[in-house]
């Protein structure tokens, strides 16, 4: 097998990574690092990562799908007055979470019902990403490292949580404290993850074999708690155990 193939068979073994024209091109700039890949595909391998940083796609931005997103928040104040009444955390899962955006966007929407539907509430927001590098950004909380008007589809009522002093875009400390952000795969993710209320896997199942896509969404339907929700992208579909709602948005059971 050419050393091409054996990327290929290798980002579609760890990330489920299927044959595309994206994939394709940044193999040709990646072409370099295929000389160091270890013979067998793994995360910890410093070649195979290197080689999963350059080639996954970590395009981003603070609610993006505003229609989904206000969906999401209108279904919000049960899961929450729930959560409070068992006495947990509230805790809300950005399955593919690039450089941070969508987790950050996440946060700001929970911490916003909580104080208006639950207040006292906990949240928990976890991001898991595949991406070294992406993963690195998201953990540094700051806003629109990439981009020109991070702010620019954010609705009034959340401009205050990536708002800071002389209008310059930061991450509130209030969503810091309860982001947290871990390096996975999506194909396979991990026992302890635990359970959520609310899962988003947007934009990522696009690039991904039919067989992977079934495989992780059986792995979120082990992780979504019965009558969460979890939010997927306009071109994805999830069947049993989740019912269909609207904008893409579905819940399990």
């Amino acid at each position: 097998m050419s050393s091409r193939g054996r990327a290929l068979a290798g980002l579609s073994a760890l990330a489920g990574l299927a044959p595309s024209p994206v994939l394709e091109a940044r193999l040709d700039r990646a072409a370099p690092l295929l000389r160091q890949l270890a013979p067998d595909p793994s995360l910890d391998d410093a070649g195979w990562a290197a080689l999963l940083d350059a080639t996954t796609v970590q395009e981003t931005s603070l609610f993006r799908s505003p229609g989904q997103l206000a969906a999401l928040e209108a279904a919000l104040p049960p899961l929450l007055l729930a959560a409070r009444a068992a006495g947990r955390p509230f805790a809300l899962l950005s399955a593919g979470c690039a450089t941070g955006e969508e987790a950050y966007t996440l946060a700001a929407i929970a911490q916003h019902a909580a104080m208006l539907h639950a207040p006292g509430t906990a949240i928990r927001v976890l991001g898991l990403d595949i991406s070294r590098i992406a993963l690195n950004d998201a953990e540094t909380g700051e806003i629109g490292l990439r981009m020109g008007q991070p702010l620019a589809q954010v609705p009034d009522a959340y401009r205050p949580w990536f708002r800071g002093a002389g209008e310059v875009p930061r991450l509130h400390p209030a969503l810091r404290d309860c982001l947290a952000f871990r390096r996975a795969s999506l194909t396979d993710l991990p026992d302890d993850l635990g359970c959520f209320d609310v899962a988003l896997c947007r934009n990522v199942l696009i690039y991904m074999t039919e067989a992977a896509k079934r495989t992780v969404l059986e792995g979120l339907a082990r992780h979504v708690l019965p009558g969460g929700l979890l939010a997927l992208g306009p071109t994805d579909r999830a069947g049993a155990p989740f019912v269909p709602l609207a904008h893409g948005l579905y819940r399990h059971g």
